[in-house]
């Protein structure tokens, strides 16, 4: 569905009803509830959230009947009428009923939608643990259970993150025994609802003191609140779209209920907007008859204006819009803030410039250039109502028909907001059915198209043997022709690097010219071609340019130093490659130069040198060292000859991709792959989890591993939709990209899934787009996996797979979670897997054994060992994977560890992969990783490495296992705590480093 917008409209007459202000009545319905007696508040609210207080109220025991315009609330103790009482689906009714529950005369459950398992309230939930609060929330969201028991008081902290966890806090403080003292720590958002918290406690007896320097509460015990009579204040917030829409058009609008400027005073958190639209030349002129503001004129020229967003953060998306049409540049200052919404308010309102805007974000400054009138276009609401309202008023001025994504989102906070548009003059309608997007609709359609996607677990409309037979230059030259002002790439701003955007037309564009240096530099086919490269834009290039010449693309992590380089290189013998001047504080031209000048340097001819201003290397006449070149002036002023482009076009058989293993347990390996393989072993994972062209990518896993390299990127170019790449990892920084991008699908690392879980934990903030988290590199914890699907509301799917055969098993997210939590998933369609014992022979479910798989998306064979083939390969044609696994009656594969990890305890092999996913629930275990450690008596004994969340020693380890009733045989005995594990860039512990570093200290404590 779509909201329908068409435009331009005539002069706009008639008059709007402003509603009363949610904020308000969210507080006085509460605050009336726990009065004795009765209280009377005038004003009814539609909006949905208060709906939802009002029925758990009413569950709870407390009398709400409505008298005319009036809410009649008797107060007093709560008695629940039944146990479990439901907030539905806002979260101020769940921050804020939360503690107060605790009042009640019995046991009160808390539930609510699904929507609330992925909405975190665990800062809250501790926060009232610290002030007495008796609950019990297993999941750290709904259901919470809380006891009746009147909280102890005391001093707590809670983040500034989310203003309703510090408005509930101070709601049920002055109820306590004892004194309490609320601290907040970090930025302090949305300062001015709590104010209106303590407006609010105020006019019903309670009283907060505020601390001088406004982030410290101190509530003393015992309060007895008494009843009042609240008259709601009209919302600024909702009379903020009919005041923009008047502003917009020549009008004759009344504002029925909104008191003109200085008219009356109010404490809503949005009055200074109004002071804001008179300085932008808006006639809020008092009607003589009522009093109520009154637009009328014959067209505005709007002033520009400075506006800091901190003092009415919720106001960005339509000051950008009339900023847009001001004459001059409007600054809308302090916009950090506004991007931790229900969505990136800034990055959606950017969207105005593919109307015709001209808006420019310049560090916590947005600048909005007036442009004049708007063209039509499909937009994106991110689900937010203030962005859909907002743009719904922009599009009001476009000549011709806008479409909005979750056209219904107006109903959170604006039940009428249609009606009210329309009765005005306004053209606004739902449709009912999706029409094929436009063209150029490209970052606009990412929330919306992502809820059309095909349930997952069907099929794709493209099969993996069509999309075989095509090479990814082509499928890059394909969506240039369709779709060519689509987004195709977009690289996340890091440090040195702004966010850059792609589209499909400039990618085939930059490929092209990329494809004809490379064949000046005299690439010969099947000639590899190396690049050591973040996840940034020239790396998608150089893949496209690669494969659109015949060239294989070696791509070399980051953080390899001079001796992997110098390996990689000699052992590929690329002539040329691709470097960064510099990343992360590496010299990585410097270093490269310095290996190259030395008496062993590998046969590189020409290097290509990405950013910076330093002076290259200088050429020597004659001189056999590496040519030098700065990458964007020589693919700028490269000539494109198509001709010899297509005469270079490879099979899709040719070999595309030679990747060098990480590597757990010693030298890497060369693996070589045909472009066929590559493309079916993405489009096996497109028709597994049901992934669709409405999907978009996101890319945190560096490219120059399997993992982004072929189920990010690769994925993404042969699927045709956007992937969106971040150079520096980041939880935060991921969570605001998969936000405002509307990603719908990641593979990464397990460790990735658990600081992306911990930022949405601190912030509050949730990936509203996100359906699938792929984690891979090791089994998830089943206690992580339980809370990251809860916490994010997506499906996360485990995963195996390796460099040689890629994806071999996947969970989906129509699986049962119980089956997924704690495995490597089951086999993709195509793929097939077995456990054999070390004879060779085939064993039966729930047997360890060793795990082999085979496909149609096996390696072509190590570089320069044709042994090293022959000893993967079995006879039969299956690939020995040197893991240990459990296959289960259902097809579900565990891991249990690597052959060459296993702990033989004097006979008895130690169940390794078990007792780590045990010690992964101790709360104090933020990772684990157990190795053998050698043993004169026994031969090995485990030794257990441990990233500490808390306190943990040896002897409470032992404890944890004995209380699970494991067997002694199979503890740690050894336990060492360190800041990190060491893995891999797959993710993986490298235990060989671990096994290395217990045999050191045992050898150490064995001299002294």
């Amino acid at each position: 569905m779509r909201l329908l917008v068409k435009g331009p409209v005539g002069p706009l007459t008639g008059t709007l009803d402003i509603p009363v202000s949610k904020y308000h009545a969210h507080r006085a319905l509460i605050l009336a509830s726990l009065a004795p007696g009765t209280s009377r508040i005038h004003g009814l609210s539609e909006a949905g959230h208060v709906r939802h207080t009002i029925r758990a109220l009413r569950q709870l025991g407390t009398s709400i009947e409505v008298d005319g315009d009036t809410f009649v609330v008797e107060g007093g103790q709560y008695r629940p009428v039944r146990e479990r009482v439901t907030v539905g689906s806002s979260g101020t009714t769940l921050y804020f009923l939360t503690p107060l529950v605790s009042l009640a005369a019995a046991p009160v459950t808390i539930v609510g939608q699904k929507y609330f398992q992925r909405r975190p309230i665990r800062p809250l939930l501790e926060a009232l643990a610290a002030l007495g609060v008796r609950l019990d929330a297993p999941t750290g969201s709904p259901p919470i259970s809380v006891v009746p028991h009147r909280p102890a008081g005391g001093r707590v902290a809670i983040p500034g993150a989310l203003s309703q966890w510090i408005s509930g806090l101070l709601l049920v403080a002055p109820f306590a025994s004892g004194p309490s003292l609320i601290e907040v720590t970090g930025p302090f958002n949305e300062r001015s609802y709590v104010d209106l918290t303590i407006a609010m406690m105020r006019r019903f007896g309670l009283v907060v003191d505020v601390g001088a320097d406004g982030r410290s509460f101190s509530v003393e015990p015992g309060q007895r609140p008494h009843p009042a009579t609240v008259c709601l204040p009209p919302d600024i917030g909702a009379a903020a779209f009919g005041l923009a829409a008047t502003a917009l058009h020549p009008s004759d609008v009344l504002f029925r209920g909104l008191p003109a400027v200085g008219a009356a005073r109010t404490d809503h958190p949005e009055a200074d907007l109004l002071t804001v639209l008179a300085g932008m030349g808006v006639p809020l002129d008092p009607d003589p008859a009522t009093g109520f503001v009154r637009v009328r004129h014959d067209g505005l020229r709007l002033s520009p204006v400075s506006v800091d967003c901190r003092v009415v953060p919720d106001m960005l998306p339509v000051l950008s819009v009339l900023a847009s049409q001001a004459g001059g540049t409007s600054v809308l200052d302090n916009v950090a803030h506004v991007r931790l919404k229900e969505s990136d308010r800034v990055s959606a309102m950017l969207q105005l410039n593919r109307m015709g805007a001209r808006l420019e974000l310049r560090g916590e400054r947005l600048l909005c250039h007036g442009a004049g009138d708007f063209a039509p276009a499909d937009l994106s609401s991110f689900n937010d109502h203030r962005v859909l309202m907002a743009l719904a008023v922009a599009a009001s001025r476009a000549d011709g028909e806008s479409r909005l994504t979750y056209p219904n989102a107006y109903q959170i906070s604006y039940p009428r907001f249609l009606d009210e548009m329309n009765s005005i003059g306004m053209s606004m309608s739902v449709e009912t059915t999706v029409r094929p997007a436009r063209r150029g609709t490209d970052r606009a359609d990412a929330a919306g198209t992502a809820g059309t996607a095909r349930p997952a677990g069907t099929a794709p409309a493209i099969e993996p043997g069509r999309l075989a037979a095509t090479t990814l230059g082509a499928y890059v030259r394909r969506w240039a022709r369709r779709r060519p002002d689509d987004t195709a790439m977009v690289e996340v701003a890091s440090p040195g690097r702004p966010e850059q955007v792609v589209t499909w037309r400039e990618l085939d564009e930059r490929a092209d010219a990329a494809a004809s240096l490379l064949l000046r530099l005299g690439v010969a086919p099947g000639e590899p071609v190396a690049w050591q490269l973040p996840n940034w834009t020239e790396f998608t290039v150089l893949s496209v340019a690669a494969a659109r010449i015949g060239a294989i693309a070696c791509p070399l992590m980051p953080i390899f130093r001079e001796r992997e380089m110098a390996f990689m290189l000699g052992r590929s013998r690329a002539r040329v490659v691709v470097v960064p001047d510099r990343f992360r504080g590496r010299e990585h031209a410097a270093e490269l130069a310095g290996l190259l000048a030395g008496p062993d340097a590998p046969p590189v001819e020409h290097v290509l040198v990405v950013g910076g201003d330093r002076a290259l290397p200088p050429e020597a006449p004659g001189d056999a060292r590496a040519r030098w070149h700065r990458f964007e002036e020589a693919v700028a002023g490269q000539p494109v000859d198509r001709s010899a482009l297509d005469a270079r076009r490879p099979e899709p058989g040719a070999l595309a991709q030679l990747l060098f293993t990480s590597g757990t347990s010693g030298e890497p390996k060369g693996v070589l792959h045909r472009m066929d393989v590559l493309t079916r072993a993405a489009a096996m994972e497109v028709r597994h989890l049901g992934l669709t062209p409405g999907d978009r990518i996101f890319v945190p896993s560096p490219m120059a591993h399997q993992t982004g390299f072929l189920y990010g990127m690769w994925l993404a170019l042969t699927l045709g939709v956007p992937h969106v790449v971040q150079p520096v990892w980041d939880g935060r920084a991921a969570l605001g990209a998969l936000r405002r991008w509307g990603c719908t699908f990641v593979q990464a690392a397990t460790p990735f899934l658990s600081d992306l879980l911990n930022a949405v934990e601190e912030t509050g903030l949730t990936p509203e787009s996100l359906r699938v988290f792929v984690a891979t590199g090791t089994a998830v914890p089943r206690a992580l996996a339980e809370r990251a699907t809860r916490t994010l509301g997506a499906a996360v799917c485990g995963a195996w797979g390796t460099t040689e055969t890629g994806l071999g098993t996947l969970a989906a997210p129509g699986d049962e979670p119980g089956l997924v939590w704690g495995t490597d998933g089951r086999a993709l369609t195509g793929v097939r897997i077995r456990v054999t014992d070390d004879a060779g022979n085939v064993l039966g479910p729930d047997q360890e054994g060793n795990f082999e798989i085979t496909s149609r998306c096996l390696f072509e064979g190590y570089l320069d060992h044709p042994e090293w083939t022959e000893a993967a390969i079995t006879p039969d044609g299956w690939y020995r994977s040197g893991d240990l696994a459990v296959i289960d009656q259902a097809g579900f594969v565990r891991i249990t560890g690597r052959v060459k990890d296993v702990i033989n305890r004097g006979g008895e092999k130690v169940p390794v992969a078990e007792i780590e996913q045990l010690l992964h629930t101790h709360p104090a275990v933020a990772d684990v990783a157990i190795v053998a450690m050698p043993d004169d008596r026994l031969g090995e004994r485990a030794c257990a490495y441990v990233v500490a969340a808390g306190p943990i020693d040896l002897t409470e380890v032992r404890g944890f296992l004995d209380a699970r009733r494991v067997a002694k045989h199979y503890w740690p005995e050894r336990l060492e705590v360190v800041d990190r594990l060491p893995r891999n860039p797959a993710g993986k512990v490298q235990k060989f480093v671990l096994r290395e570093w217990v045999r050191r200290s045992i050898d150490s404590e064995g001299r002294g």
